[in-house]
């Protein structure tokens, strides 16, 4: 079979196959590159410097993960009426409310890959500089917020307690990844299992981003900072970027694909050289089919030919003892006699 792989044909198609099956190697080096980024994407952004949030995040798009814990600053007013209650928040052991309110930064803008389903007299928005946001209840274009979490409070009854503070507020926040949307045909109205923007901008008819905010200064979250039952819920840093599972996957599987290519070659160069065998063996090689008689056990075999059988023996019995008795004369068939059937019942034939 070596003699046949060195021949230019094989040789050829061998060279065809190694450089597909280094293509695919390239590309599972690719992937495992990329399954890498988020790590050293991570480990080169300084998340504790502070940055402008309207620079940092656009509003209707996906939040790089990069972006996770990351400081920002921004300027601008709370919505006070756009207010949910998160339910099932743990402090310290105990379980209690977020409360989470809607923030229109100033010069909050849409992003370029925005899409939105124009409001009723406006056209389709997707791309914009929303410029600075208009106020609450103001016409035109539905405002641009962003959900802040002001606090944590033990009951609900306690939120009405600790309002949002008015006018123009400036903060230094944490930004956090939103949650999935769940029901909440189970809560009283006003309340939420989780802080999603997909239900927010339901409820209260804006625009928003993807992730979250978690202030640092408690007087950027309440009109009264002293005997205000809020309590500040502090976004723990993400100290490790981890690892792109979908990425790794397909570094394995391009490695698979490549191992799959010289496999089949070999395959291939295999069969042509079995064919080369039978060839030069005179063609395919016959096949023989072997018939016992009714009741036989085991294969015998066949007959000596010119065997008699024990009824001729019978009946040649008298000349054959005749021919003894003279002294071993040439033995002759007796009168009438036949000659001996052949027995092919090992090869299937009839008698």
């Amino acid at each position: 079979m070596l003699r046949l792989a060195l021949t230019p044909r094989w040789l050829a198609f061998l060279a065809l196959v190694l450089v597909l099956a280094t293509c695919f190697v390239g590309l599972s080096a690719w992937q495992a590159d990329r399954a890498q980024h988020k790590n050293d994407v991570v480990s080169a952004q300084d998340v504790d410097t502070p940055r402008p949030f309207t620079e940092t995040l656009d509003a209707q798009v996906m939040m790089p993960g990069y972006l996770s814990d990351q400081r920002v600053t921004l300027t601008g007013e709370y919505l006070p009426d756009a207010q949910v209650l998160v339910a099932d928040r743990i402090e310290d052991g105990r379980t209690g409310f977020w409360v989470v309110t809607m923030f229109v930064p100033e010069g909050a803008r849409l992003g370029e890959e925005a899409q939105l389903a124009p409001a009723d007299g406006e056209e389709a928005a997707g791309g914009t500089d929303a410029g600075a946001a208009p106020e609450a209840g103001a016409a035109g274009p539905k405002p641009i917020a962003v959900p802040v979490v002001r606090g944590w409070v033990p009951d609900a009854a306690s939120a009405a307690d600790a309002p949002a503070p008015a006018g123009v507020q400036e903060m230094t926040a944490r930004l956090g990844p939103v949650e999935g949307a769940e029901p909440t045909g189970d809560l009283p109205e006003g309340q939420v299992h989780s802080v999603s923007t997909a239900q927010l901008v339901n409820l209260f008819d804006v625009y928003s981003y993807s992730g979250i905010l978690f202030p640092e200064d408690v007087a950027a979250v309440v009109a009264s900072p002293e005997n205000t039952p809020l309590e500040p819920v502090v976004l723990e840093k993400d100290t490790g970027g981890g690892l792109d599972l979908q990425s790794a996957i397909y570094a394995l599987e391009w490695i698979f694909f490549a191992g799959f290519a010289l496999y089949i070659w070999f395959q291939l160069l295999r069969d042509a050289y079995h064919r080369q065998e039978a060839e030069r063996g005179g063609g395919a090689p016959q096949e023989y089919v072997v018939v016992k008689r009714a009741g036989e056990r085991d294969m015998r075999a066949p007959a000596a030919v010119g065997t008699a059988s024990g009824a001729d023996a019978a009946g040649a019995g008298g000349a054959t003892h005749a021919e003894a008795a003279g002294g071993g004369a040439a033995a002759e068939p007796a009168a009438g006699a036949q000659p001996a059937d052949m027995d092919h019942g090992a090869q299937g034939a009839p008698r």
